[in-house]
């Protein structure tokens, strides 16, 4: 045996060849999730109808008014206790025609770098197939669809088969009746059987791919992503493979996290907190408890120019979803100003947050005692005791009130109201630079630091071996 084949069966890792991959249930990985961040707007962006392509497959990535994403992006992010990253990725516009439909290599290597991004803090990645214009669950686009699905994950496995559990493949972004009355709906058999099948579809393409791939933790979709009951009920879960994740939105209470009507509110009250328990006790029941695990891939809420209300919101979704083993990534797509989804945290040009106590209330919700101190500072403490709201940290409401379903969110919404005044209004303008964290060594992203040190220094080994092997191979054979 030649030498480097020699080192190469002995070192795999420290040559670039197929990384250490654990064998591990998606319930298991799941609980390693905190909290996570999706770069919308950005790489799923649709412009194929208004920009040429083929002069520059990379420009849609900015066409939706965002910057170019860097590596410090994700490094802030990293710092600031995020340690799964959600990549939204459209491919439409950037693959050929089929039978083949292959994408475009400048493309693929562009989405490549951002994953390296996210993966090189030591954080996990998804990925995904998002805005594309080809998977409209209708019966009349299945077989067309099955056939770029095949193809499209065929190609992305192969592209990332060496990144070990720390890559997550999403098969679809919410899948549904695009234009249809029934479009935000639970769906219907037609809509149900055509997410079951591409979901089937990328399973399989992916599963037989090589290396990792035949490991890979894998999200799957039901109608829209919805927690609606039936939407649940009608999506084959793939029991017999225990690397399977459900992937769902919720953007709860649809009123107050999404809706642009009349009808939208935009103070936090008690029914705030009665919707969101309806949905994440539902999404318990229905999966978690039954040992199926789920991430919430999206959720969030748009400014409303409601500063502290949104705070109190991004503290109690996140403290109740972590006590149902949740793990939720934040919705933000770089947008501050205007009108319509304002779902924008921080800033891509200078990585500052633009609503630092948001960020608290997230980590607080995450059990981080120093941010709920910083987050009481801004709220009643008659309305929102911190001590004893974490005393009571898994009990669950028992407070009856009448309720209806919305059609378009499936989020209940109460029939009584409530008006708080919020007592204090933080600076809206208030940034920190780079971080939101206060020097705090017992922080609880202290050990997600320790591993990305880890990981550095594993890369600082490999280049050694690496220069040792090539001496050796000059020494001898040259």
């Amino acid at each position: 045996m030649r030498p480097y084949a020699t080192f190469a069966a002995f070192f795999p890792f420290l040559i670039g060849g197929i990384h250490a991959m654990r064998d591990i249930s998606s319930k298991d990985l799941v609980k390693e999730l905190k909290f996570g961040w999706n770069l919308g707007n950005t790489l799923e962006a649709t412009c194929y109808d208004s920009m040429d392509y083929s002069k520059d497959q990379t420009a849609s990535e900015t066409c939706w008014e965002n910057v170019k994403t860097t590596a410090q992006l994700y490094k802030t992010l990293s710092e600031n206790g995020y340690n799964v990253f959600r990549i939204p990725v459209t491919w439409t516009g950037h693959f050929g025609v089929g039978p083949d439909y292959i994408i475009n290599e400048k493309w693929m290597k562009r989405v490549h770098e951002v994953v390296d991004y996210a993966i090189n803090t030591g954080a996990y990645a998804i990925i995904d197939v998002h805005h594309e214009n080809w998977n409209y669950a209708f019966n009349d686009n299945l077989e067309r669809a099955k056939k770029i699905e095949k193809a499209l994950w065929t190609q992305i496995a192969q592209e990332f088969a060496d990144y070990d559990e720390h890559l997550i493949f999403e098969c679809l972004n919410e899948p549904r009746k695009v234009g249809s009355e029934l479009e935000w709906t639970g769906g219907d058999d037609e809509s149900w059987n055509f997410i079951n099948e591409l979901n089937a579809v990328c399973i399989n393409a992916i599963r037989s791919s090589s290396g990792n791939n035949p490991l890979r933790h894998i999200m799957i979709p039901t109608y829209a992503a919805s927690f609606n009951d039936t939407s649940i009920e009608h999506l084959n879960l793939h029991r017999e493979d225990n690397k399977i994740i459900v992937s769902l939105h919720s953007y709860t209470p649809y009123h107050f996290a999404l809706d642009q009507s009349e009808m939208a509110y935009s103070v936090y009250n008690d029914t705030t907190e009665i919707e969101i328990d309806y949905v994440l006790n539902g999404i318990y029941s229905s999966l978690v408890s039954k040992n199926v695990p789920v991430i919430i891939g999206e959720f969030g809420t748009v400014n409303r120019n409601n500063y502290e209300s949104r705070v109190k919101w991004a503290r109690y979704y996140v403290k109740r979803a972590k006590a149902k083993g949740l793990p939720c990534i934040l919705w933000d797509n770089g947008k501050f100003e205007g009108k319509g989804e304002l779902f924008g945290h921080i800033d891509r040009s200078t990585y500052e947050f633009k609503f630092p106590y948001i960020q608290y209330g997230y980590r607080c919700g995450l059990g981080s005692m120093k941010y709920c101190q910083l987050v009481q500072e801004m709220n009643n403490p008659k309305n929102n005791t911190i001590e004893d709201d974490n005393k009571n940290n898994e009990s669950e409401k028992t407070t009856t009130t009448t309720t209806t379903i919305n059609p378009t969110s499936n989020a209940p919404t109460a029939t009584t109201t409530t008006t708080i005044t919020p007592t204090s209004t933080p600076d809206t303008n208030n940034t920190q630079n780079n971080s939101t964290s206060p020097s705090d060594s017992n922080d609880e992203s202290t050990s997600s630091i320790d591993y990305h040190y880890a990981i550095h220094m594993i890369k600082n080994i490999k280049f050694i071996y690496l220069t040792y092997l090539i001496a050796f191979i000059l020494i001898n054979y040259y």
